[in-house]
């Protein structure tokens, strides 16, 4: 069994990735938490179809998830509890970060038999 987490499956293209680049701050209080909870929220919204994310031993995260359409990201970016979290992020988590948000045309994949 690998630990690798899992990439997220997504449908036939087109479709959106916000691709959220940060770098954390030392402080930790709540970060966690928060994160599972804004991982749940967002799964519980109409139009997303997953989520992949990383972090470094420096801080640098990438996280990408995956919407059906700009309104459902639009959706997610105004949820009351995730507009919370985002302050929480400006003021005590992120040193910086960027946010992009690109429109997926094509997609591939590859998994090794095992």
């Amino acid at each position: 069994m690998s630990s690798r987490p899992a990439c997220a499956p997504t449908p036939e293209p087109p479709y959106y990735a916000v691709i959220f680049t940060s770098r954390r701050t030392p402080d930790d209080g709540g970060y966690a938490a928060t994160a599972q909870r804004m991982l749940e929220l967002a799964s519980a919204q109409p139009g997303f179809l997953g989520m992949e994310s990383a972090r470094d031993e420096q801080g640098l995260g990438i996280t990408v998830s995956y919407w059906s359409s700009l309104e459902a990201i639009a959706a997610w970016k105004g949820h009351v509890e995730h507009v919370a979290a985002q302050a929480a992020g400006r003021q005590r988590w992120y040193d910086h970060y960027a946010l992009r948000i690109a429109r997926v045309e094509r997609a591939h994949a590859f998994d090794a038999p095992r």
